[in-house]
């Protein structure tokens, strides 16, 4: 291009330049008239809700569950999923998100839906019953922080009753997610908050995780728990609960860790299990009872004073469990009906 051409194509350019912002002017769009985002398909439960603006919260109108009974119904009944706001928390500086429940709170059948929870607190004050009951949920997403019961039922129950999603009583296809879940015996070996010295008189209440299959089959779902302390039982698998995956980072300060099936039921059957078992020095403490047949299991223990790393029932059979340090075994399934790797010689097989 030639100084003469770029001579002329600016002073073309600087005389439409007027021309064109006329133009804009006498066609340009009223805010009104842009688009605007739509809004997310959502519910909102707030920490002072719904003072706060959230759609729900502890000031909820006749709540007994700071909102979220409420919630869960109207998620249910609109199609939408649900947000239960947390906080970040600074001892001294910030206040924690808690959310007080003074009832069980019942989680209906859903499907296809998304509740997203913060690690916010949710605290069930009463000492009986269970502080969450899932029913029927089939291609659901569940995201909770701290759930904490001072109570002797359940802290989480996963127990479909009713016949939800196509018309089964089911849980699947489910990812389900906890930050930590805290049972009646609390979060701390002396019972008091920073009293970390063992009180071996202190009773572990309660049940951490029960996958309750007993009216409705628990199946091929995702389970993660980072932390479960202070219960009776950390981790229980009753009735028709199958091709789970289930990762608990960390089991400890409970009576009995991890419970799959009983003497008088075998049905749990094919899951997998990853599980840290430690009992902190409770001396009547069990690690896993297995009385199921064909589940994987990983585990890794800190040493039991008395109580057996590994109890296998009678009728225990073609489960495999790996274990990732020494183990103390309680075999009382027919010789080589399970298959035990990693466990060393000096293990006590047979014993009571």
């Amino acid at each position: 291009m030639t100084t003469a051409t770029l001579k002329s194509t600016f002073s073309l350019g600087t005389l439409l330049l007027p021309v064109a912002l006329v133009w804009l002017q006498n066609t340009a769009v009223s805010g009104a008239d842009l688009p605007r985002p739509r809004p997310s398909n959502k519910l909102i439960v707030s920490p002072d809700g719904p003072r706060d603006g959230g759609d729900f919260g502890p000031q909820t109108p006749g709540t007994k569950t700071s909102g979220l009974q409420e919630a869960f119904n109207a998620a249910k009944e609109l199609g939408m999923d649900l947000e239960i706001s947390g906080g970040n928390w600074t001892e001294g500086k910030t206040p924690a998100v808690v959310y007080h429940l003074h009832e069980t709170l019942h989680i209906p059948w859903m499907q296809n839906a998304r509740v997203d929870c913060g690690h916010a607190v949710i605290n069930y004050t009463p000492k009986t019953g269970d502080a969450i009951v899932f029913d029927s949920q089939m291609s659901c997403y569940y995201r909770f922080g701290l759930i904490v019961s001072q109570s002797d039922g359940a802290v989480v129950r996963i127990a479909p009753s009713t016949a939800g999603p196509d018309n089964f009583r089911v849980v699947t296809s489910c990812e389900i997610v906890f930050n930590a879940i805290v049972g009646g015996g609390g979060a701390w070996p002396g019972g008091e908050p920073h009293n970390s010295e063992l009180d071996q008189n202190r009773r572990w209440i309660g049940i951490g995780l029960w996958l309750d299959g007993s009216q409705g089959s628990i199946d091929a779902n995702k389970i993660t728990v980072v932390e479960t302390v202070g219960c009776g039982t950390g981790l229980k698998l009753s009735g028709a609960v199958s091709r789970n995956t289930i990762d608990e980072v960390n089991i400890h300060l409970c009576q009995d860790h991890l419970l799959i099936g009983s003497k008088e039921d075998l049905v749990p059957v094919d899951n997998r299990i990853s599980a840290f078992l430690d009992c902190q020095g409770i001396k009547t403490a069990t690690g896993a009872s297995v009385f199921g047949s064909r589940n994987l299991l990983t585990l890794s223990t800190r040493p039991f004073p008395h109580g057996a790393d590994l109890l296998l029932g009678e009728k225990a059979e073609k489960n495999v469990i790996l274990f990732q340090s020494p183990a103390r075994i309680a075999d009382h399934s027919s010789e080589g009906a399970n298959y035990l790797l990693g466990v060393p010689p000096t293990a006590l097989k047979n014993s009571n």
